[in-house]
This record gives structure tokens, sequence and C-alpha cells, in this order.
């Protein structure tokens, strides 16, 4: 019964009215507040993995160093050098490029560019002989 009631009751009720402009209230005490209102950001939180820092091995950060390997097939010391000393440059910063079609007769063969510096070195080399070459 009071199920009915209220049933009887929520249809018979006028519709709510849409608010006019008028009847909106008066925004501006609010926002003088808002303006009063000192915003701060939250404190940023720390890069989860840390700018990495230049190698000691870096002494020119804006040097670009590149060599280029001259290899053939079947050659010992050209597969050496790739298996041994190619990441040792990777890790110092070189650009290393491996280049099978050439003109070069005896392999390996390295062109090596420092900053204004260029060598060519004919046989296997160290990153240690690159580094002096380019001194």
């Amino acid at each position: 019964m009071v199920a009915l009631l209220l049933g009887l009751f929520w249809l018979c009720g006028e519709p709510a009215k849409e608010p006019t402009q008028c009847d909106l209230m008066d925004t501006a005490p609010l926002i003088e507040e808002v303006a009063k209102v000192e915003f701060i950001a939250p404190p940023k939180e720390p890069d989860p993995m840390p700018s990495p820092q230049p190698s000691p091995s870096d002494k020119h950060e804006k040097t670009k160093r590149e060599i280029l390997i001259f290899v053939s097939k079947n050659c010992p010391p050209c597969e050496k050098w790739k298996r041994c000393e190619m990441q040792r440059f990777m890790d110092a910063g070189w650009a290393v490029g491996i280049v099978e079609v050439h003109s070069y007769g005896l392999t390996p063969t390295f062109e090596i560019e420092s900053g204004e510096k260029k060598a060519t070195i004919k046989g296997y080399t160290t990153l240690e002989q690159a580094a002096e070459a380019m001194r």
C-alpha cells in the first residue's frame, strides 16, 4: 500500500525544472576565492632510470668516431676481430661498419675517423692501436 502511494505521488508530482541562468548561483565570490589560492606543483618523482654518465673513455663527447672494417670470405683475422674487438669499439662509443664488397687486397683493413683525423690500418688492430693512430 505504501509503495502504491509513493508511486502515485511520483507520477503526479511536478517535473523538475531545468535551471535557468537566473537560477545559477553568483560565481563572482567563488572566482575571487580561487584566484587567492596558491597552487603548488607536487614534487617530481625521480626518473626510474638515471641518465647515463659519460664513460671515462669518451674524452671527446662531440667527436664522432667511426671505424670501418673491410673483410673478405674465409678470413680468420676478420672473424676474430668481429668476435673479440668489435664490441670493445662499440662500448667505447665508436660507430662500427663492416664492408664486404671493396677493392682492398689485404684484409682486415680498417678506415678510422675521429673528428678531423683519418687513418687506414692494414691487418688486425685493437682499440688501443686505433686510439693511438688517432693521436
